[in-house]
């Protein structure tokens, strides 16, 4: 049996879930949860198979969960946005699969049944989103907002020195995070970063 946790600010679309799901005879939805805060808290009691969690809710994005909740559950992102970069980041941050609020219930199902067996599913029109986009602008949605931050404040010709002063951030700080950002870009120097950052040179 396939344990599920639902997680999405709206009842009504927390109880369509709910009843859909539970026609699959070897699916039992035992948490549902309205916010990413509840979530956390539930999901510590009880672990379940597989989280689906919506993006965008009121107090705290369901990314955020992800990162807490991804090591324990098959985490599906549902979501309106369909941008490549929310898409890159939930992958990036581990989800195992990704649907577009838009998907049939059979797309539904079928990713249910695939994180739980720990593969990845992606409706087909998020990876046709994702096939489209720049391999730049795909690398630079893996970054945290502070190695961007950093990143791009370099790319524009600051040194560390500056940028920690204007961040308030040790220079040790500063480097960590310049470090694992061009780990994550593959480049070894400031010049090359902006290649990535061309517009906060002009």
């Amino acid at each position: 049996m396939i344990t599920i946790a639902l997680v999405d600010d709206h009842v009504i679309v927390r109880s369509g879930f709910a009843q859909l799901l539970s026609l699959e005879p070897d699916m039992k939805v035992i948490n549902q949860f309205s916010s990413a805060q509840e979530a956390r808290n539930g999901l510590a009691k009880q672990a379940v198979d597989v989280c689906i969690i919506d993006i965008s809710m009121p107090n705290e994005s369901g990314l955020t969960l992800l990162e807490d909740v991804a090591n324990s559950a098959g985490c599906i992102m549902l979501s309106v946005h369909d941008s490549a970069t929310v898409i890159n980041k939930a992958l990036t941050t581990g989800a195992k699969g990704y649907l577009s609020k838009r998907c049939s219930p059979d797309e539904l199902v079928q990713a249910v049944r695939k994180v739980a067996k720990g593969e990845s599913y992606l409706a087909s029109d998020i990876e046709m989103q994702l096939e489209t986009t720049d391999p730049y602008q795909q690398s630079i949605a893996c970054l945290t907002k502070r190695e961007r931050q950093i990143s791009e404040m370099l790319a524009a010709g600051l040194d560390v020195k500056a940028v920690a002063v204007e961040l308030g951030l040790s220079h040790k700080t500063v480097h960590v995070h310049r470090a694992n950002a061009m780990d994550k870009l593959n480049v070894s120097n400031n010049v090359e970063l902006v290649k990535y950052f061309p517009l906060e040179i002009l």
